[in-house]
């Protein structure tokens, strides 16, 4: 059976259509990977949303039942081969609710609600699965798109966990889209869309917090940038830690990524009040893996961290509860974990513990949490770790 959609172009979709676009405008943001949505009728009635940022490799479907609940809601994200593979599915029966995420490692999980936000849920996990997955869409091609997610809440309650699924298999069919001719949706006009594409915190600015001299503005005042050694730090198994200096004895995990061992040297950024010299705060760390110029970014992760779990200017951080932070090879994790009750990092905010095996200094603007970014160079090759006190805010321009 055939079911013949209408497509209505906007920035989103929230009860109605948020900065309307046109189709030629709407493509224009595919082409450039700039996010849209696209909104299907069927007779007039909303049927299904489409978020779409491909900047990001994104793409969420939202189905609708004739009284306007959503039904099921798919994320799909890009696969390092180039094509869309099916993240998480989450489909809804009344109440109850079924999630289901895949990984590409093969690892499958669910989640089963019988009585939704009530209580009551039944988890599991193995491995062995393989993603759905689809070839990116070209645009105005929506019907393989919903096709594909039709069948995935079918596929949802099958083996290995069907014995516990309370929600039904959904109707297959496939569908004609064409673009709407008019409609009668509400319209409006809003400074924000209505939905962000996971695109997680990008690092902003790094190589400026260790500029001398460098001037910023930070919650309505000025700050100027100063640089200041603080010493080398031992890396004899090459395994960076991250971490506020009392909890170093709770299992701290280094970085997946690892550098040569070796003594490498640490810079510490300050930021001092232009009207208030006494203030200052730390900026920034680095420790300087080699001299040569860092021209992107990535996050430092740890084991189990993946980037698609991220959402929008959400990061993988390292937690603060005590004021301070500090790099610390993961050999010395244990031995310097109760350093941190001698510590005092007034004037100056940072100094080396044991003869360069921690060096630790005040956090920003104290307890949160705080990323770590990892500069490399244009052959790939690492030039320095920079922990980020995100003093000028998690919100990158």
């Amino acid at each position: 059976m055939e079911t013949t959609l209408a497509a209505v172009y906007c920035e989103g979709w929230d009860d109605g259509l948020v900065n309307p676009l046109t189709s030629d405008q709407a493509e224009a943001r595919d082409s450039f990977g700039k996010p849209y949505s696209v909104v299907l009728l069927s007779g007039g009635r909303l049927r299904s949303v489409l978020n779409i940022s491909w900047t990001e490799g994104y793409c969420g479907v939202v189905h609708y039942d004739d009284a306007g609940e959503r039904t099921a809601v798919h994320e799909l994200r890009r696969a390092p081969e180039g094509d869309l593979f099916l993240r998480e599915s989450t489909t809804w029966d009344g109440p109850a609710r079924h999630t289901t995420s895949w990984q590409l490692s093969g690892r499958r999980s669910d989640s089963i609600e019988p009585a939704g936000a009530r209580g009551g849920r039944h988890t599991f996990a193995d491995d062995g699965f393989v993603a759905p997955r689809l070839p990116i869409p070209a645009f105005g091609r929506w019907n393989a798109l919903l096709e594909r997610t039709a069948r995935i809440h079918a596929e949802a309650c099958t083996a290995p966990f069907s014995e516990v699924c309370v929600i039904p298999p959904a109707a297959g069919g496939t569908f004609l889209v064409l673009d709407a001719a008019g409609h009668d949706l509400p319209a409006r006009t809003a400074a924000e869309r209505p939905w962000h594409p996971p695109r997680p915190l990008q690092p902003y600015g790094l190589e400026e917090l260790f500029r001398d001299g460098a001037e910023r503005a930070i919650r309505d005042r000025r700050v100027r940038l100063s640089t200041h050694p603080a010493g080398k730090l031992n890396l004899p198994s090459g395994r960076l830690v991250a971490a506020d200096p009392s909890s170093l004895d709770h299992g701290e995990e280094p970085f997946l990524t690892m550098v040569p061992p070796g003594t490498y040297c640490v810079t510490v950024s300050l930021a001092t009040f232009t009207d208030d010299p006494g203030h200052s705060r730390v900026a920034a760390v680095r420790l300087e893996v080699s001299d040569r110029h860092p021209v992107r970014w990535e996050p430092a992760l740890r084991d189990g961290q993946d980037l698609l779990d991220l959402g929008y200017n959400e990061f993988y951080g390292f937690g603060v509860d005590a004021g301070m932070a500090c790099f610390v090879d993961e050999d010395n994790r244990e031995r310097l974990a109760g350093e941190w009750e001698s510590l005092e990092l007034r004037d100056p905010r940072f100094t080396t513990v044991a003869d360069g095996d921690m060096v630790a200094w005040s956090s920003g603007w104290g307890d949160g949490a705080y990323p770590t970014w990892i500069g490399r160079d244009a052959h790939g090759r690492i030039t320095c770790f920079v922990a980020d006190m995100l003093l000028f805010g998690a919100s990158a321009p």
